[in-house]
């Protein structure tokens, strides 16, 4: 099996894990599981460097995309603790 496929079937069965979790708890909010998935998105990403100088470049875009993504959270919740 290539590098390729191990990485997408370990992000999709870790982010399928994580949305049975989140549900079986009863969570309801998407911005936990915007972060919760973006930052397993990002860790799986880090730990699949084999990848060609190619791949890493558009991998790497993408997690520049969803660190955003997570920064625009991240300050809309704590503007919402601070006022």
């Amino acid at each position: 099996m290539k590098i390729y496929n191990t990485y997408i079937i370990a992000v999709a069965s870790l982010l399928l894990l994580t949305t049975v979790v989140l549900a079986a708890i009863g969570i309801a909010s998407l911005d936990i599981y915007y972060v919760l998935f973006a930052v397993e998105a990002l860790v799986v990403t880090e730990l699949y460097v084999h990848f060609s100088p190619r791949a890493r470049r558009g991998l790497n875009t993408v997690g520049l995309v969803v660190f955003f993504g997570f920064l625009i959270i991240a300050s809309t919740e704590v503007i919402k603790i601070v006022t």
